[in-house]
């Protein structure tokens, strides 16, 4: 849409020189729309008596624009394309709704008698028949819609059923059964509605004790959309419900829009989410390596000392016995035995040792806990 800037004091010369009745053909903007403008950039406007003095050349009074504001001096209004009624400052909702009004194709009419009926109305329409010589008749591989009217508005709510299935399929719906094989239910864009029409009541007081109340049908139709908390329901008023379609459609879209806007939230939430445990999962990973590459180094680093003052603990014993001539055959194959031993337990030389290859060697240093309790009897 083509859109058109106005200063705040090209904006006051606008409404003073031209009724909002014409603007809002001019412009893709309500009424209301242009009252909030002026309110919002504090323009005066012209009163209900201005435009018929001014007709008639008759002295007016023009009030004057205040000079002190300080907002935005920026007024952006959207040329109405010519035969769109559709304002930009409507709800969503009212957008939605004209666009299908206004689609001339759009099978928006629902007829005195019904007329081709879809398959859905079909299949109900034959399964209603057999259920009148056979109450529990259940097809299972027929889709039927839920209809819960007297006998005598049974003919309005196939037909406005009827056109309520043949819009939505125009507007590129499908039907489908549910993941729990209930249904059809009306898809838009993935997203599934449960449906049914039915017919007001109004319940009647039992006027003796301990009888129940009655219900009595109001020839008021009501078509419900979804289930639960989620459900929302259109009934005849001061609009029949033939003439709202356009607006339950409407709404079931724009109810799909949020659905899968909402989807694709959680989507981009499970993926960040996913991220950020993943980043804590590699940041652990690194975590547990480091402290194990500590712990190693701390335990070479112990395991070297002990080898240390074994080698040093060796040569002392060889010192001694050469000094006092006791460097015996059999003692030399002791030293050569426990240097062996010394080598093996290095971290710095790591020496195989067939025996003792699977050995912890922290067990060989940690000091086992002795219980010095003292009992007494």
């Amino acid at each position: 849409m083509n859109t058109k800037e106005f200063t705040r004091n090209e904006f006051y010369d606008l409404v003073w020189a031209t009724p909002v009745s014409k603007l809002i053909l001019e412009y893709a903007i309500s009424n209301d729309g242009f009252k909030k403008l002026c309110k919002q950039f504090e323009i005066p406007m012209p009163n209900s008596g201005y435009w018929g003095k001014l007709k008639f050349n008759k002295e007016v009074i023009k009030e004057n624009l205040n000079a002190n504001f300080s907002g935005e001096d920026k007024i952006v209004l959207t040329i109405r394309e010519e035969g769109n009624p559709i304002n930009v400052d409507q709800t969503p909702l009212t957008i939605r709704t004209k666009e299908i009004q206004n689609d001339i194709k759009a099978p928006l009419t629902v007829p005195d008698r019904l007329y081709k009926p879809d398959i859905l109305i079909q299949n109900t329409k034959f399964v209603d028949e057999k259920r009148k010589t056979d109450h529990y008749y259940r097809p299972e591989k027929l889709d039927t819609v839920s209809i819960y009217v007297e006998e005598g508005n049974y003919s309005r709510a196939l037909r406005i059923m009827d056109a309520f299935i043949k819009l939505l399929r125009y507007r590129g719906h499908s039907f489908r059964r549910d993941r729990n094989n209930y249904g059809p239910r009306i898809v838009v864009n993935d997203v599934e509605f449960h449906f049914s029409i039915r017919e007001k009541t109004k319940r009647i007081p039992s006027t003796k004790l301990y009888e129940s109340s009655t219900y009595v049908p109001t020839g008021i139709l009501i078509l419900k959309i979804g289930e639960s908390y989620k459900a929302q329901e259109w009934s005849d008023g001061s609009i029949k419900l033939e003439n709202q379609l356009a607006k339950i459609v409407a709404k079931i879209e724009l109810e799909a829009q949020k659905e899968l806007e909402w989807r694709e939230e959680c989507r981009l939430s499970r993926i960040k989410r996913e991220e950020q445990e993943e980043i804590r999962r590699q940041f652990q990973k690194l975590r547990d390596s480091e402290l194990q590459r500590t712990k190693e180094l701390f335990s070479d680093a112990i395991y070297h000392n002990k080898a240390r003052i074994i080698r040093e603990y060796l040569n002392e014993i060889e010192s001694s016995a050469l000094q006092h001539d006791k460097l015996t055959a059999e003692l030399q194959e002791w030293l050569k035995w426990a240097k062996a031993k010394a080598d093996w337990f290095d971290p710095m030389i790591k020496k195989e040792d067939e025996l003792l290859n699977e050995v912890d060697k922290e067990e060989l240093i940690t000091t086992k806990k002795t219980n010095n309790s003292i009992y007494r009897f």
